[in-house]
């Protein structure tokens, strides 16, 4: 009785660990596409046929975790990844950065998230602790990629800027 008792915790604790230790191998950082004008404005033609090729960039991967903030083009911009990989969008409070940061922190695999100008690099010095480049209001190509580090902990990442080519 005594060992069923050891191995069942044995196996509770190894799977809680596993959880502790769960970090994106890779987080990218977009902000939403182009858009119309207005409160709360949907996306133009232009920015759905960006978001729409948002899609080539992850098709090498099986899944992703994909979060946005709760508006029209966020979300515009993330449901075409959302249908490709049949998930969930995941809405995030974007004033909550920080809470955001330790929801992405508890995952595995790969990590997209869509959120403003002003977020996206706030966002990324949250998640590498240190400065990034500002994006400007009509700033739609340029994205955050975070690597983890090969060398570093858990929670390290390398960061490179890239810009769409499409």
């Amino acid at each position: 009785m005594n060992k069923k008792i050891l191995i069942i915790s044995f196996l509770i604790i190894s799977f809680n660990c596993s959880l502790a230790f769960a970090v994106p191998d890779e987080i990218y950082l977009f902000r939403h596409s182009e858009k119309l004008t207005g409160k709360n404005p949907e996306l133009s033609e232009a920015g759905k046929a960006r978001a729409n090729n948002l899609v080539t960039l992850f098709k090498e991967y099986r899944n992703i975790h994909i979060f946005s903030s709760n508006y029209k083009r966020t979300l515009q911009t993330a449901a075409p990844l959302q249908a490709h990989f049949s998930t969930d969008i995941n809405i995030y409070n974007a004033s909550q950065l920080f809470d955001l940061k330790i929801k992405l922190l508890k995952l595995n695999g790969v990590v997209v998230v869509i959120g403003h100008s002003n977020t996206t690099p706030a966002l990324a010095e949250l998640l590498l602790n240190e400065k990034v480049p500002a994006m400007s209001e009509i700033q739609f190509t340029q994205y955050f990629r975070l690597n983890k580090k090969p060398n570093g902990n858990d929670t390290e990442y390398d960061v490179t800027h890239h810009k769409m080519s499409f």
